[in-house]
């Protein structure tokens, strides 16, 4: 198997034509013929079906074809790399990231990237919301972590990385602990923690808006500037908080986390970067994201 082949191939499942695959790759329509045939002979898989007058992928076709383009791009970021590598360029790659949501993969991530690419620098920098909301309608960096409310601007390009939920948070000891569903009108006397606006506006919101859903007074919210103060004081038995799953990789601790049902209780988390960004470095981390399996 070459690339020559996987080229090929390519080309022509989508044509799924043997002479316009010929045309557009410059050869002759046998060598199209000869080199499908070679590839299915290594493979020992019939990857079309021919007929007279059209051909069509097979099942192991349509399988190998995810594979087969998956390779190519795996060599051209390859190609670029040792490019870069013996032209001796410097490159840095600057990140903005929320610290919460980004715990449970992104130091993995980070650690694999530099490993692959170790010429290139990495800059990152810790942001609240209302600072990365910011800094994203500027451009600042060439890469952010967020929530998908901050990011999925236009013209900017997004992608989804998971979807969280949002726990009602209590200590071990409170009543809620033994339970799977939560009685709001139990809860009357609580004191719910949240995020300041100016450090999780969107999060704030969405937890606000539950509350309001399940008739929980303003009076009742006390707000603190960072999450660790909240899990801190809800481990403390001082309150209670409504914060994302994904909040247990920041503060490791015996706090009970029980999702939330009905609606406003999902948060989607992703990334997002300007698509005239020419920085080499950031389809050579998005490929690696690819395959981060804490994100599947």
């Amino acid at each position: 198997m070459n690339t020559e082949q996987l080229k090929y191939f390519i080309i022509t499942a989508k044509h799924l034509n043997f002479s316009a695959a010929a045309k557009e790759l410059y050869v002759t329509q046998p060598a199209i013929s000869h080199q499908i045939a070679a590839l299915e002979k290594e493979l020992n898989a019939k990857l079309f079906t021919r007929t007279t007058r059209h051909i069509q992928l097979t099942r192991s076709g349509e399988l190998f074809l995810e594979d087969a383009k998956r390779i190519l791009d795996m060599e051209d970021l390859s190609r670029q790399r040792i490019q870069l590598a013996n032209t001796a360029v410097d490159t840095t790659l600057r990140i903005a990231y929320l610290l919460e949501p980004c715990r449970s993969f992104l130091p993995r991530l980070l650690q694999q990237f530099h490993r692959q690419y170790p010429h290139v620098k990495l800059q990152l920098t810790r942001m609240v919301g209302k600072m990365l909301r910011e800094s994203v309608e500027t451009g600042q960096y060439d890469l952010y972590f967020s929530m998908e409310k901050d990011l999925n601007i236009s013209p900017l390009s997004y992608r989804r990385l998971f979807t969280d939920r949002y726990h009602l948070i209590c200590s071990p000891n409170h009543p809620c602990a033994g339970t799977n569903k939560i009685d709001f009108d139990k809860l009357a006397t609580e004191t719910f923690f949240m995020m300041r606006s100016d450090a999780g506006p969107f999060i704030t919101r969405e937890a606000q808006q539950i509350l309001r859903e399940n008739k929980i007074t303003h009076s009742q919210i006390e707000y603190l500037p960072s999450m660790e103060e909240i899990l801190f004081l809800v481990e403390a038995g001082v309150g209670i908080s409504i914060l994302p799953g994904k909040s247990q990789n920041f503060y490791q601790s015996s706090l009970v986390y029980i999702p939330l049902e009905g609606p406003h209780t999902t948060i989607s988390f992703g990334t997002c970067w300007h698509p005239e960004n020419n920085n080499p470095a950031i389809p050579w981390i998005l490929e690696l994201l690819n395959h981060e399996p804490s994100l599947e």
